[in-house]
């Protein structure tokens, strides 16, 4: 094995099976969608559903050329085409605010201001959620399902567009699923690659590599796309703290490293030309992505907890981390699920509305018992298939 990619962390990593439909591969768009694209195209662009299918510098829906293939789907009268099979489950999204930042998106799963979301992507500290009509509410995460990557967020409203699940919906490989957004327009198009699977929870890493010439946790290299790239660890940094925890040798790095699953943030103290510098830095599943600085480069990143899930629908939409946590709708308007990571350039994750579903209603009734505390819940499922409440105090690990 590579001595490098030991230090690194990156060890016999499983590669994700992606099995990923290419553009000339899809199925057509159903007969009535595809009606409706040409005669919305006619209507302001001659020749619009033909390029649609074979290219030719279209807009997206931000006004952005989009020549490449894997963008044609997502053209403006595509996207508007499916504005009205998706009908007002997309009033039921949300944008998760850090200020004017969008960490994740959410859905409103209850009218009295309860939502879920992506719970890696979201801080235990106040956030800003913005609603469909453009107003904003001060929210907090209340409970989190870990083994999910869920959270469950409570804002102080009433009235609420909630989401209605359709739990007993099955979209076959090749079906069209749109992922809605805060706005009438739906975010992005894509289709299911393959049959619903489980992915293999993979190794956590920060993404450096430490010398193997010192004993001192000296960085040598970091991982483009990376939580250390992210923060803005650098080549010749030597860590010293990991969450307020002295750290004189790279084997505490290590071992401290692999004690902290994928998603969570951790505060580092390195030395750099002889002052010390602070900084918080998530941690990331390792997945074929991150192993590839080509893909990370010219594709940007992938969500920090990309694996370790049960049952998701793949689908090959493209959709950013910040994406993640909205709904999922197919071309009846069902609202089928949550997308919950993008894992690739064309791959991403979604849980099925009936795991999010019955989770939801977990953690509603543990919210309803838990006693009023300012650090949010961890809900843990036990071998048998029942959940149970983990107070855990408060910490840097978010």
């Amino acid at each position: 094995m590579d001595h490098g990619l030991l230090k690194l962390g990156l060890c016999s990593a499983a590669a994700l099976a992606t099995a990923i439909a290419g553009w000339h591969h899809l199925p057509p768009p159903p007969p009535d969608i595809q009606t409706v694209i040409a005669e919305s195209a006619a209507s302001s662009q001659s020749n619009s559903s033909r390029l649609v299918q074979e290219g030719g510098g279209l807009l997206t829906r931000n006004g952005r050329s989009s020549g490449s293939r894997s963008h044609q789907r997502n053209h403006y009268a595509t996207l508007r085409a499916y504005r009205e099979a998706i009908g007002e489950q997309w009033k039921a999204t949300v944008q998760i605010l850090d200020e004017d930042k969008q960490l994740a998106l959410g859905t409103i799963v209850r009218p009295d201001g309860w939502i879920t979301t992506k719970s890696t992507e979201v801080p235990d500290s106040p956030i800003d959620v913005r609603l469909h009509d453009g107003t904003r509410a001060a929210g907090k995460v209340k409970i989190r399902r870990p083994d999910l990557d869920l959270a469950l967020v409570k804002i102080e409203r009433s009235d609420l567009p909630a989401i209605r699940w359709n739990i007993d919906a099955e979209v076959p490989v090749g079906g069209w699923l749109a992922s809605a957004d805060s706005r009438a327009l739906p975010l992005a198009l894509g289709v299911v690659s393959v049959r619903k699977r489980t992915i293999q929870q993979e190794l956590s890493v920060l993404g450096v590599q430490l010398s193997t010439q010192k004993e001192a946790p000296s960085v040598v290299s970091v991982v483009v796309g990376s939580g250390a790239e992210a923060a803005g660890i650098r080549e010749g940094d030597i860590i010293k703290e990991l969450d307020g925890k002295p750290m004189a040798k790279q084997r505490e790095v290590l071992d401290y490293l692999r004690s902290v699953p994928a998603g969570n943030r951790i505060s580092i103290v390195v030395e750099r030309d002889g002052n010390d510098v602070a900084m918080q830095a998530q941690m990331m599943d390792l997945s074929r992505s991150l192993l590839d600085p080509t893909e990370m480069e010219v594709n940007g990143r992938i969500s920090a907890r990309s694996t370790g899930f049960r049952d998701v629908i793949q689908h090959d939409t493209v959709l950013s981390p910040s994406d993640c946590g909205g709904p999922l709708i197919d071309v009846e308007g069902n609202a089928v699920g949550i997308n919950i990571a993008r894992a690739g350039r064309v791959c991403s994750y979604a849980l099925p509305a009936r795991v999010v579903a019955t989770s939801v209603e977990e953690m509603l009734l543990s919210a309803s018992t838990a006693p009023e505390s300012s650090q949010a819940i961890d809900l843990a499922t036990k071998e048998d298939g029942t959940t149970v409440q983990v107070f855990k105090p408060a910490a840097s690990g978010r």
